[in-house]
């Protein structure tokens, strides 16, 4: 059944409601200002090719990109039949029973909010990192990085996408739309330039080429390399945490998540052959000063500051545009969070500021969060690397859990809502997209707790595996001491629709009478 929202949240007295004036486009273009496919990969050279080399690169990338749509695929199909904020843990709370709904989506919608809050903060020091590459690049060598400096500029990038999002809501659409043309015109450029300009490598090198520098087995580097594709893939949830913006939701915010995958594949596919061609000097590339390998390779190919500087600083506005649709999807899944009484002072934060139409008090909680995690980049590198790396267990765990909840409980579930009307449906495909959507994240999970060379030392070891632990620990205290007080999400007044005589589009509006999933549940469907 196809749904057209109306309102998502009531206004009342001093609270004001979401807007529901996001297009597919729009969600296409922020999902994939988040996921910035292209530039990631050009970030990762110097972690891919020693493990496991251009054919980890290249065919570990394309290997992830068709595991991530089965992935897409199977949560777009869920969120087909809820489209709400919450999301995936939305989802687990309707597939699972009565015994474990609140515990399970209570503990998913933490891990994915982990994911977002990190998220945040590794899209706003791209974004510094590249700033300071620039810097280098236009002082011929002058200009030293400092970590405070690139801290500093991390806050000015976090405090101007804060307060775009707070007082630039009308103009979002717009916005976001505009940042998925930069992003296609930067790499379109960014690739002309370098096969334009620099020296080719010959095509075994590019698409046969394998090394292991790492210590581990042959087949097991080629794993660790393909683990930085996934992190370029990562975010495209973002949709489902904006379907009570959208006035389609559950016909656009499938093909939203379906789409960015896709543009991520295609132009992360261009730009890897790209790189491959071109980086005829890997060591001087990956040991630069300015700490990005793609800058240099930029100046190394055109011998040209200016021209380097130019196209590093329109890689630097990407991420801005990261960093500020990250914000947007951070804000809205907290504030469902708060909504269904699983954030600490819930009332507080499950407001929408009137006239704004924006969670203001969620997106300020994403700034304060930000601001204070973003001084671990101040300390050891191996304890901010752990904080960075745990942004993609955490997204990913979120995206499995549900599919794996599907499995256990048998697709026969999804009959109790799905109808010839469900705009998206994987049919008999789906036992076959969710298996292989729910063994490559629990795999790659684990590999990504692996350190990425031997042998381990202080210095090179994997300390993700602490942060998942604390995190573990303070969610755990919090279910412990409050967890009673999650009621988790009420389908029929956040997705109240109204059924039509006609075969028309449902219509969404808030406080309608008519079942939702919650009664249904209750009938003992799920």
């Amino acid at each position: 059944m196809a749904f057209t929202r109306k309102s998502s949240t009531a206004g009342t007295a001093g609270h004001g409601q979401l807007q529901p004036r996001l297009s597919r486009l729009t969600m296409v273009a922020l999902t994939f200002a988040i996921l910035n496919t292209w530039i990631a990969l050009a970030g990762s050279i110097g972690l891919v090719l020693p493990s496991g080399g251009s054919v980890s690169f290249l065919y570990g990338f394309i290997f992830c990109v068709l595991c991530n749509f089965a992935l897409a695929a199977s949560l777009g199909e869920l969120a087909a039949i809820w489209p709400t904020a919450g999301g995936q843990y939305h989802f687990v709370y309707a597939l699972c029973t009565d015994k474990w709904r609140k515990s399970m989506s209570f503990w998913v919608g933490w891990t994915n909010i982990a994911g977002w809050l990190t998220l945040v903060t590794t899209e706003g020091f791209f974004c510094a990192q590249f700033i300071q590459a620039a810097a280098v690049i236009a002082s011929n060598g002058r200009y030293e990085i400092k970590q405070w400096a690139t801290y500093l500029i991390f806050l000015a990038i976090l405090t101007f996408t804060t307060g775009a999002n707070i007082w630039g809501n009308k103009i979002l659409g717009r916005w976001n739309d505009a940042a998925l043309y930069w992003s296609i015109l930067s790499v379109v450029v960014i690739s002309i330039v370098l096969l334009a300009t620099s020296d080719k490598n010959d095509a075994h090198f590019v698409f046969a080429d394998f090394q292991n520098e790492t210590g581990w087995s042959d087949g097991l580097a080629w794993i660790l390399g393909l683990l930085q594709s996934a992190l370029s893939l990562i975010g495209f949830d973002a949709a489902l945490h904006m379907t009570e913006e959208m006035p389609s939701p559950a016909i656009d915010a499938p093909n939203a998540i379906i789409y960015a995958v896709a543009v991520g594949g295609v132009t992360g596919v261009v730009f890897i052959l790209v790189i491959l061609f071109c980086i005829t000097d890997p060591e001087t590339v990956l040991s630069t000063a300015t700490n990005m390998p793609i800058t240099e390779l930029i100046f190394q190919a055109t011998g040209s500051r200016a021209g380097a500087t130019v196209l590093t600083l329109a890689l630097a506005v990407c991420f801005v545009n990261g960093t500020l649709g990250s914000i947007t999807s951070t804000s809205r899944l907290l504030y469902a969070m708060a909504r269904d009484k699983g954030l600490v002072y819930h009332d507080y934060f499950a407001h929408i500021t009137p006239g704004l139409h924006v969670p203001v008090r969620t997106i300020m909680l994403t700034f304060v969060f930000n601001v204070l995690f973003g001084l671990l980049y101040l300390g050891p590198s191996v304890a901010f690397g752990a904080y960075v790396s745990s942004t993609t267990i955490f997204l990913n765990v979120s995206y499995v859990f549900p599919v794996v909840v599907l499995l256990i409980r048998g697709r026969g579930v999804l009959k109790e809502w799905q109808t010839e009307q469900t705009p998206f449906a994987l049919g008999r495909w789906g036992w076959s997209l969710n298996w292989v959507a729910a063994i490559f994240v629990i795999v790659t999970s684990v590999f990504f707790t692996f350190p990425a060379k031997l042998p381990v030392s202080s210095n090179n070891m994997n300390y993700v595996t602490a942060v998942i632990g604390i995190f573990l620990l303070v969610i755990g205290t919090y279910w412990i001491l409050y967890g009673k007080t999650f009621e988790g999400p009420k389908f029929d007044v956040i997705m109240g629709h109204q059924h039509s005589e006609e075969s028309a589009p449902v219509s969404l509006e808030e406080g309608s009478s008519s079942p939702g999933p919650d009664e249904k549940a209750q009938k003992g469907a799920v």
